[in-house]
């Protein structure tokens, strides 16, 4: 009667129809990965290059396309007479975008060990470039959008970074690595993990992320923020090596940048602090500022708003 009584109950227990059905769990973020976007996963880097997942598949809000949501990239699903073709959102882009970063482009340069990409102007050099050669380039990561630039991570610590279109490179050591840039993007209702059995029956909606909360940026500031237009607003970041020039620009909402026709310095403390102006003409919308140490490559950013 026991060994009954413990068959019916093992006879209870769910099996695994995750790997039955080709959806694999991923205890670590409580997400599966299956179909199209698992084939892709696994051809192009797995883990290495993506990530773990950290959403289900879903519909998007947006484009009604379903998509999916790694540490480090977002898989978009198209269908064309039955075939399945997936391809990289654009979160380097994106996160820029949210985070109110901008780089200028720079000029052509032509030296050895040095690629310039006209198409975003912007160059591709050293440990940066072995890597994006052999790791996947423009298919898998992109085109640059910025320079090699100096920035501080959240553990803290600055790292010599890049951005491209579909993700940010980070040197560590001698060794490259990938920023968890879709992390911070995806919707945050999507991102609790799923108990491991059943996996989904197929997308499900992308919901409402009127929950999210936005983090402050404690490393700069603009003051007040919103401001009217056509008055003086003043930029504080922190970080910068003591009494360097700081290179400041401003990233309009039309996709436009500003230079400053000044120069700025950090004090003794590597503390910023300027005031500037805004004119009448200026569009309405939200602006960002952004600060880039000449010695350091510290970039600082701030976001703000304009309003009548």
């Amino acid at each position: 009667m026991l060994l009954l009584a413990v068959l019916l109950v093992l006879g209870a227990l769910p099996s695994a129809p995750a790997q039955a059905q080709g959806q694999h769990y991923f205890p670590q973020t409580g997400h599966f990965l299956g179909g199209a976007f698992r084939s892709f996963w696994e051809r192009n880097g797995g883990l290495d290059i993506f990530g773990y997942p950290i959403s289900p598949e879903f519909v998007q809000n947006s484009d009604g396309r379903i998509v999916q949501y790694f540490e480090r990239a977002r898989f978009e699903l198209d269908v064309v007479n039955d075939q399945a073709f997936i391809s990289l959102g654009l979160v380097g882009r994106e996160y820029l975008a949210a985070t109110g970063q901008g780089f200028p482009r720079v000029g052509p340069v032509s030296a050895p060990g040095v690629r310039y990409f006209p198409e975003t102007g912007h160059t591709l050099r050293g440990q940066f470039l072995t890597f994006w050669q052999q790791r996947g380039g423009a298919e898998i990561f992109g085109l640059p959008i910025s320079e090699e630039v100096v920035q501080q991570l959240p553990d803290g610590q600055n790292y010599l970074v890049q951005y491209f279109e579909r993700g940010r490179f980070e040197l560590v050591g001698n060794s490259v690595r990938l920023g968890t840039l879709a992390s911070i993007l995806v919707p945050c209702q999507l991102r609790p993990g799923m108990a491991p059995y059943p996996p989904p029956a197929g997308p499900v909606p992308e919901g409402d992320s009127s929950a999210c909360v936005q983090q402050p940026n404690l490393q700069a500031r603009v003051f007040p923020n919103p401001a009217p237009i056509a008055t003086t607003l003043g930029f504080e970041a922190h970080g910068y090596k003591p009494g360097e020039r700081v290179a400041i620009w401003l990233n309009l909402p039309n996709g436009e940048a500003r230079t400053f026709p000044f120069r700025a310095y950090a004090n003794a403390d590597g503390l910023l602090l300027i005031g500037f102006f805004t004119e009448t003409s200026d569009p309405l919308g939200h602006w960002s500022i952004v600060g880039q140490g000449l010695e350091s490559d510290t970039v600082r950013v701030a976001t703000f708003t304009l309003v009548r």
